[in-house]
């Protein structure tokens, strides 16, 4: 069964290729960012148009969102900040045996101290989370350090393997000439080209 269908569709001056995910299967983005530009053309605008377009027809009740860059805490948590431990049991009832295995993808200590993690690794922690929440989680790899995408794409495997499912966004810049393809669909979105009119 298909969780989302798409035929593909313009977005201004990007064209967005056909895609359709399944349980079980992440589709990842590689959209044509342009670096330190700020105009309709830099793309960083482009996630959040596809995911729009994700949620104005896909078959899934859940409710099509960009993962956030930081879990929200909650107000005990500023009185008494929690551990990554303690928010994952506390919050989804993992037991200890899962909370350590999910953290030891990223070589995050159970007992570091949620607001103190740096912004990459408040990141991935928050995609931990979407995952206990949701079937399909939206997230993107900007900002992620070479070896924090691979410890996150191998993280989200063991989601997809639960028959959980995902869709992500990176930069084409970024893409290697063989991307991991093991369950997940990798699809090239890039800026359409204005050509010479007078060219046959």
């Amino acid at each position: 069964m298909k969780l989302i269908q798409n035929q593909g569709f313009i977005l201004k001056n990007f064209e967005i290729p056909a895609f359709a995910l399944s349980k079980g299967e992440m589709i990842r983005f590689w959209i044509e960012f342009v670096p330190q530009s700020k105009t309709d053309t830099d793309g960083y605008w482009v996630p959040s148009k596809i995911i729009e377009a994700i949620q104005s027809n896909q078959r899934s009740g859940e409710k099509a969102k960009m993962a956030p860059l930081r879990v929200k805490r909650s107000f005990s948590d500023y009185i008494q900040p929690k551990t990554l431990r303690n928010h994952l049991r506390d919050k989804y009832g993992l037991d200890t045996v899962s909370i350590i295995e999910k953290l030891s993808f990223f070589e995050l200590n159970p007992y570091w101290k949620v607001k103190n993690l740096g912004s990459g690794h408040q990141k991935v922690f928050a995609v931990i989370c979407e995952f206990q929440e949701k079937n399909i989680v939206y997230f993107d790899y900007i900002g992620l350090a070479p070896d924090s995408e691979e410890q996150l794409t191998a993280y989200v495997k063991t989601e997809l393997q639960k028959n959980k499912s995902a869709i992500s966004f990176d930069n084409l810049y970024y893409k290697p000439e063989n991307p991991d393809s093991e369950r997940i669909c990798n699809i090239i979105v890039k800026q359409k080209r204005k050509t010479n009119e007078n060219n046959v």
